[in-house]
This record gives C-alpha cells, structure tokens and sequence, in this order.
C-alpha cells in the first residue's frame, strides 16, 4: 500500500522564485478560485496563453510608455 501523494508522471523537480506585488498575488489566487486549480496550473495555463497568442505590434511600445510616464524608464 502506497502512502502520501500520488506520483505525476513528469515530476516537477525544478523551483522559481518570484517577487510579486500583493495585487498581483491575489490577481493569482482569485483566478485560481474562480477555475478551481492551484495558483502553480493558473501560472502555467498563462504561460501556455502566452505562448500560443500572437503579441499585438504595439504592446511593447505601449509597456515603455507606461514605465517613462512613472519614471521608471528613461527616453532613448
């Protein structure tokens, strides 16, 4: 008889540490609700989301933007 968890086929032997805001934590963790899944699969369901959506041409220009109005960017 088998004890504890069940073993996942791929296991997951890899960590990441991230610094995240309280918002964006709780960002994390009300979507993880609302699907029912860990905040681990709603991080990687976006990861995949990421991966298959093509970015619009402006996104990054709009990004840059936002970080020099907050002067957390300087002009090139």
């Amino acid at each position: 008889m088998e004890r504890g968890r069940p073993k996942n086929e791929i296991p997951r032997l890899e960590s990441l540490h991230l610094r995240l805001t309280k918002f964006e934590i709780e960002k994390i963790s009300r979507i993880a609700k609302q699907k029912n899944i860990s905040r681990t699969e709603a991080i990687l369901q976006g990861i995949d989301l990421l991966i298959n959506h093509k970015p619009k041409r402006f996104a990054k220009k709009n990004v840059d933007e936002i970080l020099r109005e907050r002067g957390a960017l300087t002009a090139d």
